[in-house]
């Protein structure tokens, strides 16, 4: 399976006109074109599952309430479970922008972060858990593939592709493997879970004991497009056809 949960660009207007921030600052975290970049790799059967709503609107790479409720006016639920990442600003309805700006003039009721988790979080995450569900009964396995893009750094490591697998525990490591293996014949340059291990996404639906696999894949943005302008290059029709080299590589070693 592929999933692009952070591929989303329809902001809606009732959001960009009570942000804070520019429609520009409010993208800065996007993945784009994620789920554009799979379709020749869909088109060799994987089903796809894409977020059309922004991640800084609302983000299903984590737990539903995983939350800073600093950002929140009147009573919490006590089913609140923030994280570090929650605390930092990053949760399931982030308080700051991917370029660490304040999204929000001021706090919001609560009843608001709770719709969106209706409307946004729990539906994509219905039918993830669906087409896994489907894809094991049908296969006796299942490999989510998790689609991400990471934007370049002045770091003298930054490479082309990172594989985020939390570490062994989410997926077995002989299919690890065959993805780095493949993409390096590809030419492309790799890493294991630095800076990228994966986040609830991969740690929620990867469980190789059970054979069902999680690998998240972070794509370096300047490989495809222009990273300030947000627009496609010349890389990017050569990378998603390399995807699909990907996808049926491992479609070939998982039988």
């Amino acid at each position: 399976m592929l999933a692009a949960p952070h591929a989303g660009r329809y902001y809606p207007d009732w959001f960009v006109e009570a942000a804070r921030q520019p429609l520009d600052d409010l993208r800065s975290g996007e993945d784009s074109f994620t789920e554009l970049l799979a379709q020749p790799a869909h088109s060799l059967g994987p089903p796809l599952v894409r977020a059309t709503f922004p991640r800084v609107l609302c983000d299903p790479n984590r737990a539903a309430w995983d939350l800073d409720p600093r950002m929140f006016h009147g009573p919490i639920p006590p089913f609140i479970r923030p994280t570090e990442r929650g605390l930092s600003g990053l949760g399931s309805i982030p308080r700051i922008t991917g370029n660490y700006r304040a999204i929000y003039r001021s706090r919001l009721p609560f009843s608001e972060a709770a719709r969106r988790i209706a409307t946004y979080w729990m539906p994509y995450h219905t039918t993830l858990v669906g087409l896994l569900q489907h894809t094991h009964q049908q296969h006796g396995q299942c490999l989510l593939l998790d689609l991400h893009s990471m934007p370049d750094t002045t770091e003298s490591n930054m490479v082309d592709f990172v594989l985020g697998d939390r570490h062994g525990t989410a997926c077995a490591r002989h299919i690890t493997d065959r993805a780095e293996q493949t993409l390096r014949a590809l030419g492309y340059s790799t890493a294991r879970n630095t800076p990228y291990a994966g986040a609830y996404i991969t740690q929620q639906y990867g469980h190789p004991s059970k054979n069902c696999h999680a690998l998240q894949i972070e794509m370096r943005r300047s490989l495809y497009m222009t990273e300030k302008t947000r627009t496609p290059h010349e890389g990017f029709q050569p990378l998603a056809q390399d995807l699909a080299v990907l996808i049926g590589s491992l479609l070939e070693h998982m039988g």
